[in-house]
C-alpha cells in the first residue's frame, strides 16, 4: 500500500521559490519558476493541472512514464494523479491553469480532456499562455475577466487538439513534416512551392489540408511560431533588435506591430515585465 507521503496534496507552487497567481471565474492561474536541477517527490494536486512550459524543461513522471516538456508543450496532470517532477539544467518557467472541479456546469465540455493525461506541443496554446502571464504581470480592473477568457480559451484549444471526434482525421505524416519544418526553421522564408515539395503534394492541396487540420493558414502559423519563440527570448532578457532579426522579421517596427497585435503589449513592455521578475532564467 502506498505511503501517506506518496499521496500528499501539494499546491501547484510546490518547489517554486517565486511565483505569481490569480483566480478568476473558477480558474486558478499560476506563473511559476522552478530552479535548475530541482526534484519534487511524489505528490498529487486537488485540481487538474494544464501546464504549458514557457522556458526551460521539466518532467512529470506518471505511471512509470516520463513526460519531458519543452517550451510550447502542454501537459495535463489530472486531479489526484500521483506524480513526481524533475527540472532541467536551466530550470523551467511554467504557466499552470487549474479549473475548479466544483464548477461542473462550466467545465463539463472539457471533462474528457481534463480527466486524462495529455502531452503534446501546440504553438497556439503557447501564445495564449504568454498572454496570460502578461495579464498577471500587469493587472488592472479588467484582468480577472481577461484571465478567465484566456484561460478558458487555452483549455478549449488544447482540448480540441485531442478531441475524440478528430481522432479519425489525424494529420497525415506529410503534413506533420511541413509543420515540423515551420518549427525547425521558423526564421527562414518558406514558400508554398518549397513546402509542397517537402510534402510531395500540390501546393493547393497543402494549403487546404493545413487549414483544415491546424485551423489557420501556413503563413499565420509560421508567424505564430516566430512570435512565440520571440516572446521566450524577450522574457530571457535578449535585446529587442536581436530578437526581431533572429525571429525572421523584416525590421523592428514590423516585429513590434505583429507582437502587439498578438500579446496586447509592445515587445519592450513585455520584456520589461518579464525581466523585472525573472530570477536568472
Amino acid at each position: 500500500m502506498p505511503s501517506r507521503e506518496a499521496h500528499r496534496v501539494e499546491l501547484v507552487t510546490f518547489g517554486s521559490p517565486r511565483f505569481r497567481t490569480i483566480e478568476a471565474g473558477g480558474l486558478l492561474v499560476t506563473d511559476a519558476l522552478f530552479p535548475p536541477g530541482a526534484r519534487l517527490c511524489t505528490h498529487v494536486h486537488d485540481r487538474t493541472c494544464v501546464a504549458t512550459t514557457l522556458a526551460g524543461r521539466f518532467d512529470s513522471r506518471m505511471h512509470g512514464r516520463s513526460h519531458w516538456s519543452r517550451p510550447s508543450m502542454v501537459l495535463t496532470e489530472p486531479a489526484e494523479e500521483r506524480h513526481d517532477n524533475a527540472f532541467g539544467t536551466t530550470g523551467a518557467r511554467v504557466l499552470v491553469v487549474q479549473p475548479d472541479g466544483r464548477r461542473l456546469e462550466c467545465f463539463r465540455p472539457f471533462t474528457g480532456f481534463l480527466d486524462r493525461i495529455n502531452h503534446f506541443g501546440d504553438v497556439q496554446v503557447g501564445l495564449l499562455a504568454r498572454r496570460l502571464i502578461g495579464e498577471i504581470a500587469a493587472p488592472d480592473a479588467v484582468t480577472p475577466l481577461a484571465v478567465e477568457a484566456l484561460g478558458l480559451e487555452l483549455i478549449a484549444v488544447a482540448a480540441r487538439r485531442f478531441a475524440p471526434a478528430k481522432a479519425a482525421s489525424a494529420p497525415p505524416r506529410w503534413l506533420e513534416r511541413v509543420r515540423e519544418r515551420l518549427h525547425d526553421a521558423f526564421d527562414q522564408p518558406a514558400s508554398l512551392s518549397h513546402l509542397a515539395a517537402i510534402a510531395g503534394v500540390h501546393s493547393g492541396h497543402l494549403t487546404r489540408a493545413f487549414r483544415r487540420h491546424y485551423g489557420q493558414s501556413v503563413g499565420a502559423y509560421q508567424r505564430a511560431v516566430r512570435l512565440e519563440w520571440a516572446a521566450g527570448q524577450l522574457a530571457a532578457g535578449e535585446p529587442l533588435a536581436v530578437v526581431a532579426a533572429s525571429a525572421g522579421f523584416a525590421d523592428q517596427s514590423h516585429f513590434t506591430r505583429a507582437f502587439k497585435r498578438q500579446f496586447g503589449r509592445t515587445p519592450g513592455q513585455y520584456r520589461l515585465q518579464c525581466v523585472r521578475w525573472r530570477p536568472g532564467l
